[in-house]
């Protein structure tokens, strides 16, 4: 309620196609979230798990990259180059055109960033990292306020006074704690064990 608050405050009409983007993006961080809580539980080595998160995105982006590739050429018969060539063309013109953004979006964005949550959520259950990630919105329009100059209309603001007093209701209350997560599933199992005894 809150995030759909704060995306159509008022201030946007209608839907378009960046909206679907993000939408699709917030699902993927989802099962990202929960799909991490289980790979942590397995995995003990935070840094080598990243890199396998992060080559796994590269080889995709590189599968993406040569279909994006591919669909322009077809489009666009005047392209002489093969696909490759074309697609690696492509890649350096954006690198020498943008070094510091993508340098910056690969490596504190993006590396720096998924490391600490690989960390983090050996010690916090996907429901909380879930809401932590919620208040990515407010993050957003407070530094589109800060740096661009942006302001949220009276519906953005209460979006994310929710998102906000969501997240700190979970952290105060402690919903979220794995060491209570996995409490409750002891509990859980010593009440089947005494039934189990007792039949």
């Amino acid at each position: 309620m809150g995030t759909a608050l704060l995306s159509f405050d008022g201030t946007t009409v209608g839907f378009n196609v960046g909206d679907a983007w993000s939408v699709a993006a917030a699902a993927a961080s989802a099962m990202f979230i929960l799909r991490l809580e289980t790979a942590t539980a397995k995995v003990s080595d935070s840094s080598a798990l990243n890199a396998a998160c992060l080559w796994t995105v590269a080889g995709a982006t590189l599968v993406w990259s040569l279909v994006d590739g591919l669909v322009t050429k077809l489009s666009t018969p005047s392209i002489a180059s093969s696909l490759l060539e074309y697609t690696a063309a492509n890649i350096i013109q954006v690198g020498m055109s943008h070094p510091v953004a993508i340098v910056y979006l690969g490596g504190v964005t993006t590396a720096l960033a998924n490391y600490i949550q690989t960390r983090a959520q050996k010690n916090v259950t996907a429901e909380r990292a879930s809401l932590i990630y919620a208040m990515d919105p407010v993050y957003g329009a407070v530094f589109a306020n800060l740096l661009l100059g942006e302001t949220l209309g009276p519906l953005g603001i209460g979006g994310a006074g929710l998102i906000t007093v969501a997240a700190a209701t979970n952290a105060f209350l402690d919903l979220g704690s794995k060491e209570g997560k996995e409490e409750g599933r002891d509990s859980g199992r010593k009440e089947e064990t005494v039934v189990d005894v007792d039949g």
